[in-house]
């Protein structure tokens, strides 16, 4: 085996072994064939690096690294998903999905074993998104959540929680929300090192608010891919944060698939230390009629770098599509690095389009305006990137 699988994931040889020991009675024969056609793709592929736009701002290296190697001066309180009441809470763990209880009539969870080939979400994934056709090969637990249309709004708290936090952790979530719908969805990071996909597969006149609440350690990782299928008359708000982690790499992918639908996302990116955060989004108007809003703000300090990247692909037809996209950064320390990029791609006419970006440090001029309110510098330097911050705040 060549590429990825000796650069980065492991010795082909106890890649094998583990498969091997995986019974078929664990792992259904139409997942085993999945796997296998994700191995045969994965042996083309070289391990992640610079040379790909989407890794080009981060250290690959650390992918391979063991977590205690790095070492934090800073650290974020985690959020207890258990003192969240009038949601109902769904822990990934080693054992998959656990502390549900029994489902709410609303709630279907069928794990891999349960599932259909039909069921499974098919991805074309390519050099980019190579740690995502890692999931597809290696995968570990999820399955797919159904969720019914009821009277009231419906909260789920998603919370990553695995002992073992050193290995890798492949997880794939596929969401099916019903016609009309109203789902608030938070999904949290505990402890872990994940490697997750999310599949948001939504029916006519859903409404979703997605929050994603990705506080790290210094010595923790995330890796994402958000996938949100939209069809018609659909709302989703996309509200992202990703703070600290010795590597955050997240990419989010929006098709709009019928008319008549809005994506709005906002993303509060901070980096410290020597953290490395990757912010991908990519909308796909390919129908007329659609509305897509980004926003991110960002924050680096200490010798951490921060990659933003904001595109969408107007297809020929989709006239009256609407696109905005606001990408600010804030550079609190002289080492500090944000890399910012908007993208628009347009093949369609009366669209209406709009993007910008931009880098610089805290204006002198306000932190001297509070200053002369008798606040001192650190509590005026608070005040201005909380204000700067809640820009990016969509829901």
């Amino acid at each position: 085996m060549v590429g990825l699988i000796t650069d980065w994931l492991k010795q082909p040889e106890k890649l094998a072994q583990e498969l091997e020991q995986q019974k078929a009675d664990e792992i259904p024969a139409w997942l085993q064939e999945k796997r296998q056609s994700a191995l045969q793709k994965i042996q083309t592929m070289k391990a992640p690096s610079r040379r790909l736009e989407s890794w080009r701002y981060t250290d690959v290296n650390r992918l391979i690294k063991d977590l205690d190697s790095f070492q934090s001066t800073e650290h974020h309180e985690k959020i207890n998903a258990t003192e969240k009441k009038d949601s109902v809470v769904i822990v990934i763990d080693e054992s998959g999905y656990t502390g549900i209880g029994e489902c709410p009539d609303w709630l279907t969870i069928q794990t891999f074993n349960n599932m259909s080939p039909g069921d499974w979400h098919e991805f074309d994934f390519d050099s980019e998104s190579v740690v995502s056709l890692a999931n597809d090969l290696l995968v570990q637990t999820g399955g797919l959540i159904s969720i019914k249309k009821t009277s009231q709004p419906i909260n789920i708290h998603i919370v990553y929680a695995f002992d073992e936090i050193d290995d890798w952790k492949y997880i794939r979530n596929q969401f099916k929300l019903a016609h009309g719908a109203e789902v608030n969805i938070i999904e949290q990071h505990q402890t872990g090192r994940i490697n997750v996909i999310n599949v948001y597969d939504l029916a006519d006149h859903v409404v979703l608010n997605r929050s994603h609440d990705i506080r790290l350690n210094s010595s923790e990782q995330f890796i994402s891919f958000n996938l949100f299928e939209i069809p018609e008359n659909v709302t989703v708000t996309n509200m992202n944060q990703h703070i600290g982690g010795s590597l955050q790499h997240h990419t989010h992918a929006i098709n709009f698939n019928k008319t008549g639908s809005k994506y709005t996302s906002g993303s509060i990116n901070k980096s410290f230390d020597n953290n490395h955060i990757t912010d991908i989004v990519n909308v796909n108007h390919s129908f007329k009629n659609n509305q897509s809003d980004v926003t991110h703000r960002s924050i680096a300090k200490d010798q951490s770098q921060i990659f933003n990247n904001a595109k969408a692909l107007v297809a020929v037809g989709a006239d009256q599509s609407e696109i905005e996209q606001d990408l600010k950064n804030v550079l609190l320390s002289p080492d500090a690095k944000i890399f910012s990029k908007p993208e628009l791609e347009v093949y369609a006419d009366e669209v209406v389009a709009a993007h910008g970006s931009t880098i610089g440090a805290l204006d002198e001029t306000a932190l001297f305006y509070l200053r002369s309110r008798g606040i001192n510098i650190d509590q005026a330097r608070d005040i201005m990137i909380e204000s700067f911050e809640q820009e990016a705040w969509v829901c």
